[in-house]
């Protein structure tokens, strides 16, 4: 782990992505119980309270996920894009080559 009070490019790269990190795993934990709460809904209203039939529910079910996955693709892409830019901005490559 890098000292806070270290200010060369690698330790604020290192600190850099381990905030992008975490910040990713959060992003993770409540898209994941949004997704599942949304089919949780569907589930009840299709199959519980019978208000559409079971075949037709199921294109309520690839909705749910195509639009999920859309989001998803969406918000991991922003926030690639954020972090690329927080260690250019800091004077690092995003992506450093393997022989380094």
């Amino acid at each position: 782990m890098t000292d806070a009070a270290d200010y060369s490019t690698g330790a604020q790269v290192r600190r850099i992505t381990a905030e992008f990190t975490r910040r990713r795993t959060r992003l993770f934990l409540v898209f994941a119980t949004a997704e599942g709460l949304a089919f949780v809904a569907a589930v009840l209203a299709v199959y519980v309270l019978g208000l559409t039939d079971p075949k037709s529910g199921v294109w309520i079910f690839a909705a749910i996920a195509i639009v999920g996955g859309g989001v998803l693709s969406t918000l991991l892409l922003t926030q690639i894009r954020a972090q690329q830019q927080a260690i250019r901005d800091v004077g690092g490559t995003p992506f450093p080559s393997a022989g380094r």
